[in-house]
């Protein structure tokens, strides 16, 4: 395996757990692991980057069905 950034490898393991479980699955694991301690006001600008109103309501109608 090459040498990745441990900023990569959490950014890669972030985006495979939500991909698998769903962001509220995920959500719920990283809380019971104690991940959940952050300011949302500080990181929601990284969690949703890239994301208009239109792509998250899609991905929560995936979510549903």
């Amino acid at each position: 395996m090459a040498n990745i950034s441990q900023k990569t490898l959490m950014r890669e393991a972030s985006e495979a757990l939500i991909e698998k479980l769903g962001i509220a699955k995920a959500s719920e694991f990283w809380a019971s692991l104690g991940c959940g301690q952050s300011d949302y006001t500080k990181i929601r600008g990284k969690l949703f980057k890239g994301e208009t109103i239109d792509s998250l309501f899609k991905k929560i109608k995936n979510i549903k069905k």
